[in-house]
């Protein structure tokens, strides 16, 4: 029987009930079968332990891809509640008024150091701090 199935990375979530993160892989339809016999229909009564393994490296150099996406993700976590409770909370940011977008955007360029979320783009300093805050922020939405 074969024990490898191929697909794409396209998603990833935060189940907070559960406290777990989720992995999205899309196989294509004519798979979808091997998929079925290798892994059996997803039943929440039993866990199905499985591996994931990158078949190829992303380069972050040859696109500006993931800078564009930190700048759309900033720009929709501006937006969360959630996210301006975290930068309340967690990084000490009292003069944030959660519902009040323009008040949690500069509370984001004020952590990160920027004038500008579209900084994100050209400030590798600012796009690490920025993947840091995220992958902070996902840690914190988990405990929750």
């Amino acid at each position: 029987m074969k024990k490898v199935i191929q697909g794409t990375y396209a998603d990833f979530k935060i189940i907070k009930s559960r406290k777990v993160a989720q992995i999205i892989v899309e196989v294509p339809l004519e798979a979808a079968q091997n998929a079925i016999t290798m892994f059996g229909v997803p039943n929440p009564s039993i866990e199905q332990w499985v591996a994931v393994a990158a078949l190829q490296a992303v380069s972050v150099d040859n696109s500006d891809q993931p800078r564009r996406s930190a700048v759309s993700s900033a720009a929709m976590l501006c937006q969360s509640d959630k996210f301006a409770q975290f930068l309340v909370e967690e990084m000490g940011l009292g003069e944030i008024t959660i519902g009040d977008r323009d008040s949690v955007a500069d509370g984001l360029r004020s952590v990160l150091g920027i004038q500008s979320r579209a900084e994100l783009q050209n400030n590798d300093e600012a796009l690490a701090a920025f993947n840091n805050l995220k992958g902070e922020y996902d840690a914190w939405l988990m405990d929750q």
